[in-house]
């Protein structure tokens, strides 16, 4: 027997959102090699933590991207909080590196990455469609 599934389409704020993750990931693969080459070319345990660590990030965010279609509400806070551990890294980064912190680049970056996915997840249209679960004509 086939079940069909009714769901309304995601709204445009959760595919832009999505969008943007999805230019976080390309974005990020493309660092994650240079700086792999970088960091395997010295060989020393500093720079391969750090690209370890960044390709955690990464890896995390790829995969919380292939969960937006469950539409479960952890969905939405994990993506939520992962992109504040994205501030949060780079700005304790950049203090580590260079010990300050460059108002202007810092406001460049995350107005590039992670604030428009954190805007658009929290608005209520996002709110609205990860609250509400997939239903089947079998269960309604």
């Amino acid at each position: 027997m086939t079940v069909t599934v009714r769901t309304e389409p995601m709204p445009f704020v959760v595919r832009a959102a999505r969008f943007v993750m999805t230019l976080q990931v390309a974005f990020g693969l493309v660092a994650i090699v240079s700086l792999g080459a970088a960091a395997l070319s010295v060989l020393a345990p500093g720079p391969l933590l750090l690209v370890a660590w960044e390709a955690a990030l990464l890896g995390l965010t790829g995969w919380l991207l292939g969960r937006f279609g469950t539409r479960a509400t952890w969905v939405r806070w994990a993506v939520v909080a992962l992109e504040l551990l994205v501030v949060t890294d780079f700005v304790v980064l950049r203090l580590i590196d260079s010990g300050h912190l460059d108002p202007v680049r810092l406001l460049v970056t995350i107005a590039l990455g992670p604030l428009p996915v954190l805007v658009l997840l929290l608005l209520p249209p996002s709110w609205g469609w990860f609250s509400q679960r997939k239903r089947t004509d079998a269960a309604s």
